[in-house]
């Protein structure tokens, strides 16, 4: 059996774990509005992240940047669904769609970047890894 497909198997439920960060991507910022200023909310989310990545790092340190990508899965998807959902919208084109995750795509990377500081950290707390 490959290498890859082992590694991917061994390692399906920390997948899950660092795809529900996306869920707190998503979730966070309706569950915090009526308790914390708005202004104050982006950093309660990306503070979430980092800590999740560090954990995630520090329990599976091997390629690190694979918790990063994990976190964003669900984004593009959940876009989607929020374009599909919106009332005003007559039709729904396809370029429509593509134009709208282009411009979100940057987004999506912001949020990467706290996952992926924090798993190199936690990899690197780890000191048991290869940072690859």
């Amino acid at each position: 059996m490959a290498a890859g497909g082992y590694g991917l198997r061994r390692d399906y439920f920390w997948w899950f774990l660092a795809t529900l960060l996306g869920f707190w991507t998503l979730l966070s910022p309706d569950l915090l509005r009526p308790y914390v200023d708005p202004k104050l909310q982006n950093y309660f989310v990306m503070g979430g992240l980092f800590t999740a990545g560090v954990a995630l790092g520090f329990f599976r340190p091997d390629r690190p940047w694979r918790w990063a990508v994990a976190s964003i899965l669900l984004l593009p998807p959940a876009d989607v669904v929020g374009l599909l959902r919106n009332p005003q919208l007559t039709a729904l084109e396809v370029a429509h769609v593509l134009r709208h995750l282009t411009l979100q795509a940057p987004s999506y990377l912001l949020y990467a970047l706290p996952v992926l500081a924090g798993a190199y950290l936690g990899s690197f707390l780890s000191a048991g890894s290869d940072l690859y």
